[in-house]
């Protein structure tokens, strides 16, 4: 470990609270090797919500292979142990890490599950966008500068990537990562958002992962293309399993979007334009369909989730969906047909055939449906259960009483 800290000063210890904002503790690099073995003391109030309440001493606990070095700086991803020395089950990391123990019913599908991650944003100059490009344009400018100079650093972070490129809004990027296993996963989509920030912030710009930054603009998603030897045949179509792998998706979509779409933001995203889900359909080439199926990065067939967006926490997305994904192979259910048409100009006689459920429209009705999932609910912890809807009923209070511009223009003088 001496030789990988090698002209570094100082490690940089990175964990994230439940609502997925990223934190870190640095200290000297001489006592990295004391805190991968001990833990290193911390304020455990940061990641139990956003209101500090009593004063929590906890431990960060450095994952040594996460370790990344850039010059006289190194950061590291953390779980988090409660001062006994033994994981803290509140924390995100923490959760996803219990989910791919031998203990763990959804371990077995955990250990072949890989998945590649499109993760969207925009980058913002004085609040406005960057750039008035459009969907793949090919002109060189600030905004994607950036994203060469954030993508480069994530490769040598060691972090494999398929491409990045101009998004369909003006100043609205992607990222695409190519397929890791479900905790590499979600470190490095934690790791993408903190480097695309840092080469923003260089550039005198702001990086925003809001759902729907931007009014009359396209929100940004944050996709999950899951592969799973056995889901798809040789030809990218489904197997039996897959079917019930993707009916377990159908299942829990209402529940799981909390986790996958989690702020008040998220639902002016969904239902919002002709490739952000609505309803908890599948298909093959229909772009709006909550999972679609797709040609895969591997051997065979993707098996796209549509439904989350670039706030969501990566630890908790990747966890519900191993959940949802587990349990639709434990109950074999079948999807029923492909939903191939937007719902509104599809033929109402066939839809009926269909199995077809809306997602919801407000953070409060996904927090609902969250609860009232058993298998989502009894997958976590109670306490970060407890901890993110909590704090997330206070954001969507909090909304509820605030006074936008759209009303002051719309209400103002009526009456």
């Amino acid at each position: 470990m001496s030789d990988e800290l090698a002209g570094v000063r100082w490690v940089r210890l990175t964990f994230v609270d439940v609502f997925g904002t990223s934190n870190s503790l640095q200290i000297p690099a001489h006592r990295f090797a004391h805190a991968v073995t001990e833990g290193e003391p911390f304020d455990g109030s940061a990641i139990q919500g956003r209101a500090r309440a009593l004063e929590s001493d906890m431990r960060l606990k450095p994952d040594a292979a996460t370790l990344r070095t850039s010059g006289e700086l190194a950061r590291v991803a953390c779980t988090v142990l409660t001062p006994d020395g033994s994981p803290w089950p509140g924390d995100p990391r923490t959760a996803l890490v219990g989910m791919l123990s031998a203990e763990s019913p959804v371990s077995e599908l955990a250990r072949a599950w890989t998945s590649s991650a499109e993760l969207e944003l925009y980058l913002l100059e004085g609040g406005q966008p960057v750039d008035q490009a459009g969907y793949f344009d090919d002109r060189e400018g600030l905004g994607i500068s950036v994203m060469r100079m954030a993508a480069d650093r994530l490769v040598d972070a060691g972090v494999e990537l398929l491409s990045c490129h101009h998004e369909a809004g003006p100043g609205q990027y992607e990222l695409d990562i190519a397929p890791l296993a479900p905790l590499a996963l979600a470190d490095a989509l934690v790791l993408a958002k903190q480097l695309v920030r840092e080469a923003a912030a260089e550039a005198g710009l702001i990086a925003t992962f809001m759902a729907r930054p931007l009014d009359g603009e396209p929100g940004s998603g944050l996709h999950l293309n899951q592969e799973v030897d056995g889901l798809t045949g040789d030809d990218g179509r489904l197997t039996e399993d897959g079917r019930a792998f993707v009916s377990g998706f159908l299942t829990h979509a209402r529940g799981l979007a909390a986790l996958a779409s989690p702020t008040v933001n998220s639902y002016k995203r969904l239902h919002a334009g002709p490739e952000a889900p609505g309803a908890a359909v599948w298909a093959h080439v229909n772009r709006a369909a909550l999972i679609r199926i797709g040609t895969g990065v591997g051997s065979g067939g993707g098996i796209e989730y549509r439904a989350a967006d670039s706030s969501a926490n990566p630890y908790l997305l990747v966890a519900g969906a191993l959940v949802a994904g587990a349990d639709g192979l434990a109950i074999a259910e079948d999807p029923g047909p492909p939903l191939e048409e937007m719902v509104n100009s599809y033929d109402p006689a066939e839809l009926r055939a269909v199995r077809y459920q809306p997602l919801p429209r407000s953070l409060d009705e996904a927090l609902d449906a969250l609860l009232a999932d058993d298998a989502l609910v009894d997958a976590f912890d109670h306490r970060l259960l407890a901890n993110l809807v909590d704090g997330r009923r206070a954001e969507a209070e909090a909304y509820r009483g605030h006074v936008t511009d759209w009303e002051l223009e719309r209400y103002l003088d009526e009456g």
